[in-house]
């Protein structure tokens, strides 16, 4: 039998795009387990570092960036003629990667 084994246990502390949608379809922490959104809705493109012990309190840390690109859906319709990245989906960013970070941590 082969064993898999997870990047986290290899100490990779970063996931491309491919990775955080894989963990949209429950690929990469277990079915069922850190559903993130996928498509429009996820507002991550990487993760470009996590780790259990880091941040200013040392309980852990997790950096990540959204490209930002003017034929994002969102800019359209927020607001036409002058387009601003509606605050929720900067919110709901962060709600992900709490997630994210929950599922990585075990």
């Amino acid at each position: 039998m082969i064993k898999t084994v997870s990047q986290k246990e290899l100490g990779i502390n970063a996931y491309e795009k491919a990775d955080l949608v894989k963990c949209g379809y429950g690929e990469l922490f277990g079915e069922g387990n850190c559903l993130l959104p996928v498509d429009k809705m996820l507002m991550l493109d990487r993760i470009i570092s996590i780790t259990s012990d880091g941040g200013e309190f040392g309980k852990g840390e997790i950096v990540a960036e959204l490209d930002i690109d003017e034929a994002l859906w969102f800019f359209k319709c927020h607001f036409p003629g002058d387009p601003v990245m509606p605050g929720c989906l900067g919110l709901d960013a962060m709600w992900q990667l709490v997630g994210f970070f929950l599922g990585w941590s075990g």
